[in-house]
């Protein structure tokens, strides 16, 4: 088992906040753009936690864990959830939030191929991680390959840090997560 953050664009939390989402968290999506990367790493017994950023400091979202990942259009119809029109996603999305709010965070947002559904938290978007814990954590694909965060010139924490992947914390890491979730 593995645990991975996902940076969930300031936009997007906005937006779920503004349709009343708090969850539980059911499904994360993956697809072929840096805004929704792949799951391609992400198995079934992984921890998935969607993050994000503001104001150099770093909040915890929620926390799936992954027992189904399928086909995103699978997914979709099971949730009789569709695209309004010939839109894509991008464009169906805000239309959708707003007509049918209920469905939250479950409306993809960009282009989308996969889905991984589970068991989930309920949504925070106020659950900041202290500065010294974000400072000792690790990611990479690998063990012994994991590097921290990095900053931009600043010294702020940069969204680059987190854009365009599933990050896998360490083993290390993962357990201050679940230690830090224990406060969620």
């Amino acid at each position: 088992m593995n645990s991975y953050f996902i940076l969930w664009p300031n936009d997007w939390c906005k937006s779920l906040a503004q349709a009343n989402d708090y969850g539980p968290l059911q499904v994360i999506y993956g697809g072929p753009h840096a805004s929704v990367p792949s799951l391609g790493r992400i198995k079934v017994g992984d921890i998935i936690y969607p993050v994000s950023i503001k104001h150099d400091q770093l909040f915890i979202l929620g926390r799936i864990l992954v027992e189904r990942i399928t086909e995103a259009e699978a997914y979709l119809q099971e949730q009789s959830i569709a695209r309004i029109g010939n839109y894509l996603w991008d464009e169906s999305a805000p239309k959708l939030m707003k007509e049918q709010p209920e469905l939250g965070h479950r409306i993809p947002r960009n282009c989308v191929d996969a889905a991984a559904t589970g068991s989930g938290t309920c949504f925070k978007f106020d659950f900041q991680v202290p500065t010294a814990i974000v400072d000792s954590f690790l990611f990479g694909p690998k063990a012994g390959q994991e590097k921290g965060l990095s900053r931009d010139k600043t010294g702020k924490l940069s969204h680059v840090a987190l854009q365009g992947h599933f990050r896998r914390l360490s083993t290390d890491s993962a357990d201050l997560i679940t230690n830090l979730m224990q406060q969620f």
